[in-house]
């Protein structure tokens, strides 16, 4: 494995997996990719009973949260996630490559749909295996 690309969404899981790409997009809060360790926030949520997991193995690993639980940490030009980790080295078509702990890349935030989400509206989260 070398990360994960999470995906955080207004729409319910079944809308996310009834609509079609362009509606999915619309309800993007945020999404981005980052290392191995870089959903140990959604476990801590989890731990602290302010997350549900719904399933596991990476094609989505998928969650449950309260945007007010959330959007605290996707505040911001860069969210303030925490950045655990570990080194990952690989090698990918040919090309060696090294992602240092806590990284993150291809950040994308939508501020207008941060900024209007209600603290009560349930998220779904998806987490993607990038192996």
């Amino acid at each position: 494995m070398i990360g994960w690309w999470i995906v955080v969404s207004m729409q319910t899981p079944e809308e996310r997996d009834l609509t079609d790409l362009e509606g999915r997009k619309r309800a993007i809060l945020a999404q981005w990719e980052t290392g191995v360790e870089g959903v140990r926030w959604l476990d801590d949520l989890t731990d602290a009973g302010k997350a549900t997991r719904l399933s596991g193995g990476g094609y989505p690993n998928r969650y449950l949260a309260l945007a007010g639980d959330v959007l605290p940490l996707l505040q911001g030009e860069t969210t303030s996630l925490p950045r655990e980790g570990v080194w990952v080295f690989g090698i990918d078509e040919g090309e060696e490559y090294a992602l240092p702990p806590g990284w993150r890349g291809k950040v994308e935030m939508n501020a207008d749909l941060i900024r209007t989400c209600p603290a009560s509206h349930l998220l779904t989260i998806d987490c993607w295996d990038q192996s």
